[in-house]
Order: C-alpha cells, then sequence, then structure tokens
C-alpha cells in the first residue's frame, strides 16, 4: 500500500528526531573524551617533567659518586674534573656538528 505524504513526512520527521538525540549524546560524548585527552595529556607532561628531573638528579649523584669513590688528593680529583671537562667538550662538538 502506498503510504500517504503525511505518514512518510511524520516518519521523517521521528528519524531526523532520533538522528538529532545521537549526533547530541555523540557530540557530548565527543567533548567529554577531549577533556579526558587534555587531563591525561596535562597528566603526562607532568609526569615526563618529573622523569626528566630524577634522571638529571640521578645523573649528578653518579657524578658526585664517581668523584668521591677517588682518593682524596686534589690531584687527583682535578684529573677527573678535566676527564669530565673533555667528555663534555666532545659531546658539545658533536652536537655542533
Amino acid at each position: 500500500m502506498a503510504k500517504t505524504k503525511e505518514t512518510l513526512l511524520s516518519e521523517i520527521q521521528s528519524k531526523l528526531s532520533r538522528l538529532i538525540v545521537l549526533y547530541n549524546n555523540c557530540k557530548e560524548a565527543n567533548a567529554m573524551l577531549t577533556l579526558e585527552i587534555q587531563e591525561i595529556r596535562s597528566r603526562l607532561d607532568e609526569k615526563e617533567l618529573q622523569y626528566k628531573e630524577l634522571e638529571q638528579k640521578h645523573i649528578n649523584l653518579k657524578a658526585a659518586r664517581s668523584l668521591s669513590d677517588t682518593p682524596e688528593s686534589s690531584l687527583d680529583a682535578k684529573q677527573k674534573i678535566n676527564e669530565i671537562v673533555r667528555e663534555i667538550d666532545q659531546c658539545l662538538t658533536l652536537l655542533t656538528q
């Protein structure tokens, strides 16, 4: 049977209303997920900063321990410092190439 124009129009309006509701639900969910992503990225940035700080502290601690492991004579300490300075110079040279 052929549907009347009013019936077809009513069905289209009903389906359109359903689509609008679904669209709004998706839009709301998307907004919440976007906010969650921003919060997670912020926490990740904080953790990366903490990691870098801890890594630098670890490097400093290793350097301090390596200096304290050497005999206490000032000559040995100066030699160790000179070695470290040479290593830094080599790294800087590599970075500038």
